[in-house]
């Protein structure tokens, strides 16, 4: 999983930018040690969903489809996995999130805090 850390590094500096990690600083770097932990355990239990569900890639090569989903999603993945930390934390409620227009919706972190309940 070294080479979705790599991959996640990329996007880290626009990550930064957000307005999300921003408003909320003080929370990056424990952030940033909890994505090297749970992080990597929640991606991985996203590909093995991706692959009951018939994908291929993510069946066969789930360390490439991870790789392949931070691609995609780029520095709004990690926005979207930071909040749901933050969800997690109890430092900012969902709702307060969406409201304030930091995430696009609830739908765009639902899946990881349905992640991190499963996970546990």
């Amino acid at each position: 999983m070294e080479s979705v850390l790599k991959e996640i590094e990329k996007y880290w500096p626009h990550f930064l930018e957000s307005d999300l990690a921003k408003g909320y600083r003080s929370e990056v770097e424990k952030f940033r040690a909890w994505l090297k932990t749970v992080g990597i355990r929640l991606f991985s239990l996203r590909a093995r969903e991706a692959a009951e569900r018939g994908n291929p890639v993510a069946r066969d090569y789930p360390e490439e489809y991870i790789k392949g989903l931070v691609r995609r999603g780029g520095a709004r993945v990690l926005v979207n996995l930071f909040a749901a930390y933050l969800v997690q934390a109890k430092v900012v409620s969902q709702y307060y999130l969406i409201k304030n227009k930091y995430v696009a919706g609830g739908e765009s972190i639902a899946t990881w805090i349905r992640l991190l309940k499963k996970e546990k």
